[in-house]
């Protein structure tokens, strides 16, 4: 049955029909025709108008550009077991900057949600498998966001989350809040931050830079790292870690001076730190050295505590220890009470 309308058009949705237009020898109906079948297969694959221009106006890559890419030497083929295994083993090492610019190119993303085309997109280009989910309430200017990455290989989930939030951070100037790892998914929840030209934000160095110091130094003294590792397992991590100038000082029969290389450490004054940081930064420090065995602390304001366990036997270097770790407290400010037992020391503070 033919049902005949009229239409009116503007000179704008006129010009965009030209295309159309000349395709069917200026019959306007006919190109209508066209223009409806056009936006019902664009429908088919994505839920709005919206949705569908702005997959069109993120480059796809064809397949036969992939293999293009490939004989140029730009991408290769490797297998999944192998990538895996890649992936897993730089966990906790930052990407490079221009390894998250080759993934993700900022010139071709304005808002939030071209992002999300541009990455799911992106995934099935490669055959990924992850689907991407970002919700914002300002897509140009967000001052928070989540991203959900579901499906896929967990590791390689991981690898597209690390180059997405490096990437957000550089663009959007977001920093992660919180992450949650699920079996088949990762959920990141964004926050505005400052951040520095050329620095990576704290919340990303938490999640997935942990190690990187770690690597850099591994990369720039592997002899000298391969070799304390070894000495470490041999020992059973009983090896105690001081500075020279400190064996200098025992090695006199004097009590060693702990203060500078504890500010040195945490880089500020100690006498500036806060009591509860302090002993915070105390037993992550003394935990390191091996100095003694364990540290446990009570953070109670005025009944903070300090209990050191440690397998000395000479009385003269438990009295040498507890004198060593007073002058720190004393330095921050604050006396302790100290009772000891043949295998424990406990420091107890009175204001």
């Amino acid at each position: 049955m033919l049902i005949r309308k009229n239409i009116s058009l503007d000179e704008q949705y006129l010009k965009k029909l030209q295309p159309l237009l000349d395709a069917n020898d200026g019959n306007l109906s006919a190109a209508i025709r066209d223009t409806i079948e056009l936006t019902d297969a664009a429908l088919e694959k994505h839920k709005t108008i919206e949705e569908s221009i702005n997959a069109l106006k993120v480059p796809a890559v064809s397949p036969s550009g992939f293999d293009e890419l490939i004989e140029n030497g730009d991408h290769i083929i490797i297998n999944r077991t192998a990538l895996k295994w890649l992936i897993k083993n730089s966990s906790g090492c930052l990407i490079e900057k221009e390894l998250v610019d080759e993934l993700i190119n900022p010139f071709l993303v304005e808002t939030m949600m071209e992002l999300e085309t541009y990455l799911n997109n992106l995934s099935q280009q490669f055959g990924w498998g992850i689907e991407t989910s970002i919700f914002c309430t300002d897509p140009i200017n967000p001052e928070t966001a989540k991203i959900v990455l579901s499906n896929g290989n967990s590791y390689l989930r991981d690898f597209f989350a690390e180059h997405i939030t490096l990437f957000i951070a550089k663009w959007k100037q977001l920093d992660i809040d919180d992450l949650f790892r699920r079996s088949k998914s990762i959920r990141i929840n964004f926050k505005k931050a400052t951040v520095a030209s050329g620095k990576v934000p704290y919340g990303i160095k938490k999640h997935f830079g942990y190690l990187d110091i770690v690597y850099r130094e591994l990369r720039n003294k592997p002899e000298f790292w391969n070799g304390i590792v070894n000495v470490h397992r041999m020992t059973d991590y009983k090896i105690v870690s001081i500075p020279k100038n400190q064996f200098e000082d025992v090695a006199a029969g004097n009590i060693p001076d702990g203060i500078g290389m504890f500010e040195a450490v945490t880089n500020q004054p100690i006498k500036d730190i806060p009591l509860s940081e302090m002993l915070v930064l105390f037993k992550r420090f003394y935990s390191i050295s091996q100095i003694v065995n364990h540290i446990v602390i009570h953070l109670e304001p005025y009944h903070e505590s300090v209990k050191i366990q440690h397998d000395y036997k000479d009385d003269k270097t438990i009295s040498y220890l507890i004198r060593y770790f007073s002058n720190i407290f004393e330095a921050n400010g604050h006396t302790f009470d100290v009772v000891r037992s043949n295998r424990l020391i406990i420091f107890k503070h009175y204001s």
